[in-house]
């Protein structure tokens, strides 16, 4: 009988630490063949809209999809002997840990392995979870956030502080949040193709996790920043083409080709490297994907099913 499971029981169930390890485990299976993706599909007529996200991961024997339409996104797993509904689950606090993990995996392959500081622009929902995963897999001792609400800012400062006990300070501008820092992070909310992050404020040895912007009409950086990047992996290229404007704008320009992005699950199985040298620029594009999904709502069935937790569903 397939069990429900809602926001709070993910939020318990799916420390960090364990998001970034499942996660990983997905890109595996992704870099190595066993692991399918297809791109999101969105469906609209007039003021209805629907979006669907669907993987399988062979290895684990478990496939499923996400579905937002109205009210909370919901993720239903399948799997087991015979096959069938395992799970379904609101999937709000389960999309932004597994948005940030999928960060914690590309900096743990991507980022010089003495990366210590970290320069983030968005303060928002999403924020919060890319600065817990990069600093799941990396020793970092100080964050430097920008927003445009001072407040805002500030407040996410405060609360950040306090959860990962490391100082994350309020800076005036989006370049002084990125300039000096080992890993930066662009995840807001922009709603335009004006960039929020420029290739002038990049130094050697930088790391970029791109993940604010899913839309051919959003971007968050110019096309000087990709251009400096030495490697540049996306979650799944198929879905980069269709809603990474910081990749397409550069690509459709002629400024470099598909050819040279990878997809996460390349690094991740060494098939690609995802740093060559100290002095690389590195860059993640994150479209955010149902691979994730269901890597992490398989893992949070495994945990809800040892503990007994979840609403019985009649079905």
């Amino acid at each position: 009988m397939a069990i429900f499971l809602r926001d709070d029981d993910v939020i318990r169930l799916l420390p960090m630490s364990e998001a970034v390890e499942v996660v990983e485990q997905g890109f595996k299976e992704q870099g190595n063949g066993t692991g399918i993706n297809l791109p999101r599909e969105r469906a609209q007529a007039g003021e209805m809209g629907v979006t669907m996200m669907v993987a399988v991961l062979g290895g684990q024997g478990v496939g499923g999809f996400k579905a937002l339409g109205a009210g909370k996104p919901l993720v239903l797993l399948y799997g087991g002997e015979p096959r069938q509904l395992l799970a379904v689950m609101e999937a709000g606090s389960l999309g932004q840990i597994r948005t940030g993990a999928a960060s914690g995996v590309a900096t743990r392959y991507m980022a010089r392995e003495d990366a210590s500081t970290v320069g983030i622009i968005g303060t928002g929902f999403q924020a919060r979870s890319q600065l817990a995963a990069v600093c799941a897999v990396r020793p970092i001792q100080a964050i430097k956030a920008y927003s445009r609400t001072p407040e805002r800012r500030e407040e996410f400062c405060r609360t950040m502080s306090d959860s990962l006990g490391i100082q994350v300070s309020p800076v005036s501008s989006a370049q002084e949040a990125v300039q000096g820092t080992d890993i930066a992070i662009a995840v807001t909310n922009v709603r335009t193709l004006d960039p929020v992050l420029l290739g002038d404020w990049l130094e050697p040895g930088m790391h970029i996790n791109a993940a604010g912007a899913n839309s051919l009409a959003r971007r968050e950086l110019d096309d000087a920043a990709v251009m400096r990047c030495s490697i540049i992996a996306a979650d799944a290229v198929d879905q980069a083409k269709l809603e990474c404007a910081d990749l397409v704008i550069p690509i459709d320009s002629g400024l470099l080709g598909w050819n040279t992005v990878l997809e996460l699950g390349q690094v991740v199985t060494g098939r690609a490297s995802g740093r060559a040298a100290a002095n690389d620029i590195t860059l993640f594009e994150s479209q955010g994907i149902a691979l994730e999904d269901v890597a992490v709502a398989a893992h949070i069935f495994e945990r809800a099913k040892a503990e007994g937790t979840g609403e019985a569903l009649p079905f």
